[in-house]
């Protein structure tokens, strides 16, 4: 019989959902040391503090070999319908979207960055597509003022994706009685956050800049987790009193209570070009299908009754 397991220890499968890569990867990095871990018979096992070690030494040198779900290669890089078709963001839905549309013969590469990052390199000309969830607290909605502002004049096509809660992830029981933004605040709170440009960083800062408070002062501010799943397990672990998370990963990670604060909402902004015509005019028959619909049915919190609409186009 396996021995009770160390509330420190994660498995290869939790660590590649913190650094949003494959198994194999976390495998892969283990084996040539650059991610630490350890075994408890047979299994690895890793812990939280090498997991942080490893994210803060890949910002600081070359990005990590993240194995994608189908076959990374440099944009612009040539396969069976020409030109791959980048997809950048964090969420999972996106992951999924990419396989969709690889096994549609539509050459597709996924780059892990955050939202507002995503949107950059649209700007720029590095990818095709963006995943984003940006609140904006001037008008208080989602994506497109961020969508107008960093894309100027430049065609682009938005469907919706999904909308779902976002909320404070605290330690169960919610010791420190946290309720509202303003409660963030508090003197003795440490706070879990993520890195400049994720969804959950924007409507933190937003809501602190409408707060007119002065962020630096909160403990725990400037360190930065890669992932939302990453910022649960720090919580439950009191390695930090709250993050800014969803439903899904108060579910998935033990130890933790969650309050819903706003509902956002998640899109994929497309690049209207000569090269993508033909990829946009898949991408809108895929989102709107049953049986791709369907991967998503049972998710936690997720809300896809819009998935597919297009919300904005130019």
């Amino acid at each position: 019989m396996e021995s009770p397991r160390n509330e420190d220890a994660l498995t290869a499968p939790e660590v590649a959902s913190i650094l949003q890569i494959n198994r194999n990867t976390v495998y892969a990095l283990a084996k040539e040391g650059a991610l630490n871990s350890y075994r408890v018979g047979r299994k690895l096992r890793f812990t939280m503090k090498d997991v942080q070690s490893y994210i803060n030494s890949a910002k600081h040198n070359a990005p990590a070999p993240a194995a994608a779900p189908v076959e990374a290669a440099a944009p612009g890089a040539k396969g069976a319908e020409g030109a791959r078709f980048a997809i950048g963001g964090h969420d999972m839905m996106l992951d999924i979207t990419a396989n969709y549309l690889a096994a549609m013969n539509l050459p597709v590469q996924r780059s892990y960055t955050s939202s507002y990052q995503a949107l950059v390199d649209l700007y720029q000309g590095r990818s095709q597509a963006a995943g984003i969830h940006l609140w904006d607290g001037e008008t208080n909605t989602y994506n497109l003022p961020y969508v107008r502002r960093l894309l100027p004049g430049i065609p682009c096509v938005v469907f919706r994706l999904a909308s779902r809660s976002q909320g404070l992830l605290v330690r169960q029981g919610n010791p420190l009685g946290l309720r509202r933004w303003s409660d963030l605040l508090l003197p003795e709170v440490v706070l879990a956050n993520r890195e400049k440009g994720a969804g959950a960083r924007v409507l933190l800062d937003e809501h602190l800049r409408m707060l007119e408070a002065p962020y630096q002062a909160i403990q725990g501010y400037d360190r930065e987790l890669s992932s939302e799943l990453a910022v649960g397990t720090f919580v439950a672990q009191g390695l930090a009193d709250v993050g800014i998370g969803s439903e899904k990963t108060f579910q998935h990670v033990p130890g933790l209570d969650y309050l819903p604060l706003v509902t956002e909402t998640l899109d994929l902004v497309v690049l209207k070009t000569p090269q993508t015509k033909k990829t946009i005019r898949s991408v809108r028959s895929l989102l709107t299908t049953r049986g791709f619909q369907a991967e998503f049915k049972g998710t936690i919190g997720l809300d896809i009754s819009k998935m597919g609409a297009i919300i904005y186009e130019c």
